[in-house]
């Protein structure tokens, strides 16, 4: 491979549903949420199979929203992952909650859902779990705790549209779960999100708060053919866009073709990097669940090895592949050093996250792609094992 053939970590292409939907959306005049994202939103419950979807401006507005609809009072508990982008932990402290970082699953790198119990105080509200890579999370068990704690679940599911945990997509297991519709997301709207959850009344309220407060937005009253609206409370600026709805619109289309791409990109990792597994672990699917297959994300033996993560990337680069880290744990940000956080003792992110390595994964990575990967792989790996005497 030369640097002419470089294979980027994501490679956006958007289709042509996607492209002729925008263009119509421009055409209509109508640029602000709208006939498109009412559509959307319909068309995302639809595929979660609940009543009603509030898509927002970008999920972390989303998971600021949600916590705010959850109800927890100011200065309480919530127990998350600390293996995750910072907009989670960002939500819980702009909202004045406590972030306690319960430890990961060594293999699925999401909340270690047997170890959350050892968290709990007599301040804990809320369990916001995230779904990384777009592989759900052990639901039944975080159920299980939640509800002999009478406190609530809200998921961090930016990775996770289109998975499936015991054959339901996640909301059905959450009082509210929220998507990411980001431009690298497996459905992507540009910017975007939704906040997704069984509990219609909650929704109702999210699209309202979305919009400043306002009961009735532009479009409805324009529907309604009457100018007047009530501010029942106040609210933020987060809705969705006519444009960039259009844009999630025509991607829908081609939703379920793309993501049986991503199973058989996924699949030809697995077959072609199987007789390395003593050297770097891959990813799997847990019982009762379908992986969103997000990110590819394989963890380095590096005991056994004569590099670390960060010389692996570096010399995948020169074979011309583009690899990156999901995620940098949150305790190594400065930001969050003296914060009201609360990290404890992590003894598998601390072990696990320095092994991480996302390589490519994206519909249109084609399978000869993926093979040129895994032959830099191998090369990388074979050229630094660790020889014993």
């Amino acid at each position: 491979m030369c640097p002419a053939n470089r294979i980027p970590l994501y490679d956006i292409k958007l289709s042509k549903a996607a492209i002729d939907e925008t263009v119509a959306s421009l055409k209509s005049g109508w640029l602000t949420s709208g006939p498109k994202t009412v559509a959307f939103e319909e068309a995302i419950a639809a595929r979660c199979r609940v009543r009603q979807a509030a898509a927002v401006s970008s999920a972390s507005f989303g998971l600021s929203l949600a916590l705010y609809l959850a109800g927890t009072g100011v200065g309480s508990q919530v127990i998350t992952s600390p293996l995750t982008f910072i907009a989670t932990t960002t939500a819980i402290l702009n909202a004045g909650l406590e972030p306690v970082y319960c430890d990961i699953d060594p293999v699925t790198l999401n909340i270690d859902a047997t170890k959350v119990s050892r968290k709990l105080t007599r301040k804990t509200r809320l369990i916001l779990p995230i779904d990384i890579a777009g592989h759900p999370c052990d639901y039944a068990t975080l159920q299980t705790i939640a509800k002999d704690r009478q406190i609530r679940i809200v998921s961090d599911s930016a990775h996770a549209f289109g998975a499936l945990y015991r054959g339901k997509a996640i909301p059905h297991w959450t009082d509210i779960s929220v998507y990411s519709f980001h431009a690298t997301k497996n459905l992507t709207t540009g910017e975007g999100g939704a906040i997704v959850s069984r509990h219609s009344n909650w929704i109702e309220r999210a699209r309202r708060l979305a919009r400043h407060g306002i009961d009735r937005d532009a479009y409805m009253r324009k529907q309604g053919q009457h100018w007047s609206y009530d501010v029942p409370e106040l609210g933020l600026k987060g809705n969705l866009s006519d444009i960039l709805a259009s844009v999630g619109l025509g991607e829908l289309t081609m939703f379920d073709r793309n993501q049986e791409k991503r199973r058989k990109i996924a699949d030809r990792y697995r077959r072609n990097l199987a007789h390395l597994q003593d050297r770097i672990e891959l990813p799997t699917e847990s019982p009762h669940c379908r992986s969103a297959w997000h990110l590819y994300i394989i963890k380095l033996h590096t005991g056994c090895l004569r590099l670390g993560r960060d010389q692996f990337i570096k010399a995948m680069a020169r074979r011309a592949v583009e690899c990156g880290v999901h995620y940098i744990p949150i305790p190594d940000f400065s930001a969050f050093r003296g914060s009201r956080a609360n990290f404890g003792k992590l003894p598998v992110m601390d072990d696990v996250a320095a092994r991480v390595v996302t390589l490519p994964l994206y519909p249109s990575l084609s399978l000869s792609e993926v093979d040129l990967v895994c032959e830099a792989v191998e090369s990388v790996i074979r050229r630094n094992i660790k020889r014993t005497r």
